[in-house]
């Protein structure tokens, strides 16, 4: 049954407007329908200005939302099925009031770019871009740029023509022409040109010219090993190299193999505070002879059985002006691998397995991994289980100068990966490997020819231990503590907030609809944790919330009665302890707006509570200084008073921008704490037991440039 009733505009609309009223069954008489309607006609009447009757009573606590065209407190419901308002964003429910509430979720709309912005969630549309993360801090000495593998904003001094030098103009900068890289204040004075190249307002002053080893007319010649040391000061960017551009100086080397045959060689590069690039070539200044260029702290390059003869080395300061030292072993050739394919892979003997060492130099990519990355240079081994037998397969992969290496255990050739680990070490047990053959391809960094050590250990076949795959997932009742342990997990599902480590599955009840708290704390280890409703996560596809941190903790609301998966995941193997709290969603969420500062700060009742914001229509009016960037971004401040000594718990979890909350003591400083991702990635949390007094907690945004919808809830317990 419905009413349809016309509304006059009680806002700045040139005519009235009709909603319909649905009523649940039990108020479908006639007696209802007639009080309903009396109450409707009354407040129409009273609110267009015409006649009304003080005896009726007052009207209905309902008003209507003409900017979202509903009711803010939402239609009668006898289900949450019934509230279903066709918008993916919004969490819909049947209150205990018997009326729907849709909550806006924000953190749904992610879509884990950062630098398109936070997505927002409108009530009417769905999920909508928000506005795109510029960076810009407004100096014009600073150049910005949104650094998306990071999630953060990069700021570099102004330096136009990346010569290394910034701007005169700005503060630190001696270049005098931004436009030129061989003019700054780094270079050395060039001889008889009448420009000023070092920008002292000086022309071919007595100590002009070019450091030693600048060009590739005076290159320093290396024709044994040691230790060779280079002055950059004034050097200038002459060659350019395939590794990096800009922002450097060069100096040049001449490597000399002798004629009684071919040597390996291995050369590193180490800047006195600086990053460094190394060319290796076979024509000084030609780019296009470049054999090999590795940049890094230090630069390493590695090259087997070179010919006799002469090479050029171009050696960069990424940095600036200081002293590179250049470190160059040359010893007898090597052959090269010859398990660089699939095809031609090195047979491990079964069972007795086997330990292997060996290099990547010169080896290239041909394969890649599921745990691995492009340009990882690989190399293959192959064993095969006879009819009959069954094993668990250990496999141990050890870099020696420590960088992570990726390694998969495959089903031949084509197959399916089977397993596969990243670490340093990396390390991972397939279990109960059947009959057939297999493939064990292993990947070395991508930016340095690593030796390694390969360990292949065949042991009785067993089952993985409890918990590490979805079909033996650990029971976990809300509201308990489950002590448990990574030892022996390996790898099962991927996790977006995690990169392929052992892990431990849990699945956990909910008898009623609740909001969700879930801790992991691995003491010092670094964990990471997720909640989904199925096991495992489909490829492609996300969990409802992932988090990491130490310890990690992850807030979902609102999430419906059912089964659900939550994972713990870390790369070093030891204990935790998982605990899952479930409450009842709160009665409502509480729209505020306004609070711009401690003066007009909304007050947090003394029970706590949830509340949603944004910071679009506020200002900058306060500054964290002990965590987040120190920005200028806008931000929302509460107020709560408390009369006696409470523990009180504020979290920004679910907020669509990155935020950063600090508490402030009672006349708006000093400050108190701050967080920064202590709710999880982009969520703030305080966790405090506070004496009586007020205290105020500003809601801020980790970039200056960022203003979005928040989230703030503020749980107020008994002190322990």
């Amino acid at each position: 049954m419905s009413v349809r009733v016309s509304v006059c505009p009680l806002t700045r609309v040139s005519r009235g407007r009709s909603f319909v009223i649905l009523l649940p069954p039990a108020l479908r008489s006639r007696t209802w329908f007639a009080a309903l309607l009396a109450l409707a006609v009354s407040a129409t009447a009273g609110a267009c200005g015409g006649p009304s009757n003080p005896d009726a009573g007052a009207a209905p606590d309902v008003q209507f939302d003409d900017t979202a065209r509903r009711f803010d407190a939402g239609p009668p419901c006898m289900t949450d099925a019934d509230c279903d308002d066709g918008v993916m964003c919004t969490m819909d429910r049947c209150g205990d009031d018997g009326l729907c509430q849709h909550q806006v979720d924000p953190a749904s709309c992610d879509d884990g770019i950062f630098c398109n912005g936070q997505e927002l969630c409108d009530p009417r549309r769905d999920c909508v871009p928000g506005p795109r993360e510029t960076c810009d801090d407004g100096d014009v000495c600073t150049v910005d740029r949104c650094n998306e593998e990071r999630k953060t904003c990069d700021r570099a001094p102004r330096d136009l023509d990346a010569d290394g030098d910034p701007d005169f103009f700005c503060m630190g900068g001696t270049d005098c022409d931004d436009f030129d890289p061989t003019r700054n204040g780094m270079v050395a004075e060039v001889c008889e040109d009448l420009v000023d190249n070092d920008c002292d307002t000086m022309v071919d002053e007595p100590d002009c010219g070019r450091p030693a080893h600048d060009v590739c007319d005076d290159a320093l010649v290396i024709d044994a090993s040691g230790t060779y040391v280079f002055e950059t000061g004034g050097a200038a960017p002459d060659y350019t190299i395939g590794c990096t551009a800009g922002v450097r100086q060069d100096m040049v080397a001449a490597l000399v193999i002798p004629a009684d045959g071919p040597r390996d060689v291995s050369l590193e590069l180490q800047g006195d505070f600086f990053v460094t690039a190394l060319s290796l070539r076979t024509e000084c200044a030609v780019t296009t002879t470049e054999t090999t260029c590795r940049s890094g702290y230090p630069a390493t390059v590695r090259a087997r059985a070179l010919e006799p003869g002469t090479y050029y080395l171009i050696l960069s300061s990424l940095g600036g002006p200081g002293e590179m030292t250049l470190t160059v072993e040359l010893n007898e050739p090597t052959a090269p691998p010859m398990n660089e394919t699939c095809a031609s892979a090195t047979e491990v003997p079964f069972p007795a397995g086997g330990t292997y060492t060996g290099s990547f130099i010169g080896v290239v990519d041909d394969a890649m991994l599921e745990c691995g990355s492009s340009s990882q240079p690989d190399l293959f081994y192959t064993f095969t289980i006879p009819e009959g037998q069954s094993r668990n397969v250990n496999v141990s992969l050890t870099s020696h100068t420590g960088d992570g290496m990726s390694f998969a255990v495959l089903d031949g050739c084509a197959g399916s990966t089977l397993r596969c680990a990243y670490g340093s070490p990396a390390q991972a047990r397939t279990y109960r490997l059947g009959p057939g053959t297999y493939v064990v391809a292993i990947e070395g960094p991508s930016w340095v020819e690593v030796d390694y050590d390969l360990s292949v250990v065949f042991e009785p076949a067993s089952d993985p231990v409890t918990g590490d795959l979805c079909a033996t997932a650990i029971p976990v009742t809300p509201g308990t503590t489950y002590t448990g342990t990574l030892v022996g997990a390996e790898d099962d599902v991927a996790i977006e907030c995690s990169y392929r480590a052992p892990d431990m599955i849990h699945r956990v009840t909910l008898t009623d609809d609740a909001d969700v708290t879930i801790v992991v704390d691995g003491g010092r280890s670094y964990l990471s944790t997720a909640i989904s409703t199925t096991c495992p996560i489909p490829s492609g596809m996300s969990s409802l919330f992932c988090s990491s941190g130490l310890p990690a903790r992850a807030r979902i609301r609102g999430l419906s009665a059912g089964d659900y998966y939550v994972y713990v995941e870390g790369t070093r193997a030891g204990a935790y302890t998982l605990d899952i709290t479930a409450t009842s969603p709160p009665a409502s969420v509480l729209e505020v707006s306004g609070n711009e500062n401690c003066a007009t700060a909304t007050v947090i009742p003394a029970t706590g509570g949830l509340f949603h914001g944004s910071t679009v229509t506020l200002m900058h009016d306060y500054t964290p200084t002990t965590c987040g960037s120190s920005g200028t971004a806008k931000d929302a401040v509460f107020s709560l008073t408390l009369t006696s000594r409470q523990h009180v718990v504020a979290s920004t979890a679910g907020s669509t921008i990155d935020t950063v909350m600090y508490m402030l003591g009672g006349s708006c400083s000093p400050e108190l704490a701050c967080d920064d991702d202590g709710a999880g990635s982009g969520d703030s949390l305080l966790d405090r037991t506070l004496e009586a007094g007020t205290y105020y907690f500003v809601v801020d945004a980790f970039s200056s440039a960022t203003a979005g919808d928040y989230f703030l809830e503020v749980l107020v317990e008994p002190a322990p």
